[in-house]
C-alpha cells in the first residue's frame, strides 16, 4: 500500500475496533505507518478495551544509546527510557489510556539491530517498573512492520 491509497474510511481503522490480538494491532498500525521515512519512534495508546485512543504520536532526536542518562527537575539524573515513561505516561492517562504500543521506524532491513533489541529491552523494563503498560513494541523499517518480542531481545 501506498499512502496514495490511504483510506481514513476503512472499516479496520474504525476508534471503536478492539484491537484484541497482536495482528489486529499489526494489521492498523500497517494501515498507518507504511515504511520507515527517518529514526523516530511513535506511541500508540489503548484503551482499556484495547481500543485506540489518542492521537498517533511520533518523536525523533532521543539518543543513540538507551543508557544515556538525562537530568529533569522532578526525576533528577535518570536514563532516558525512564523519562520516556514516565512522560507517555503522563498522556496516556490524559487521553484515558490504559496501555501503549511503542514504534521504533528506523531505515533498514527487517532484521532486527543491536540498536532495536537495546532500545526494545530498556522500554520493556521501564514500563515494566513505572508504567504505563507495555502491550507490545514493532520496529517499522524500511520494507515494512515487524514485531519485536522479548524473545527478540532478552
Amino acid at each position: 500500500m501506498t499512502y496514495d491509497e490511504f483510506d481514513p474510511e476503512d472499516p479496520r481503522l474504525d476508534r471503536d475496533r478492539v484491537l484484541a490480538t497482536d495482528a489486529d494491532l499489526q494489521e492498523v498500525i500497517e494501515l498507518l505507518l507504511q515504511t520507515a521515512n527517518h529514526r523516530q519512534v511513535w506511541i500508540f495508546m489503548l484503551d482499556e478495551q484495547q481500543r485506540p485512543t489518542g492521537p498517533l504520536i511520533p518523536m525523533d532526536g532521543y539518543p543513540d544509546a538507551p543508557d544515556e542518562l538525562v537530568g529533569t527537575d522532578d526525576l533528577g539524573l535518570v536514563p532516558f527510557p525512564r523519562v520516556f515513561v514516565e512522560r507517555a505516561g503522563v498522556i496516556c492517562e490524559a487521553v484515558g489510556g490504559s496501555a501503549i504500543v511503542l514504534i521504533w521506524e528506523r531505515r533498514g532491513p527487517e532484521k532486527f539491530t543491536a540498536d532495536d533489541r537495546a532500545w526494545a529491552r530498556a522500554l520493556a523494563h521501564e514500563a515494566g517498573e513505572h508504567g504505563p503498560r507495555l502491550r507490545a513494541q514493532f520496529v517499522l523499517h524500511s520494507t515494512g512492520l515487524r514485531q519485536i518480542t522479548p524473545d527478540d531481545y532478552v
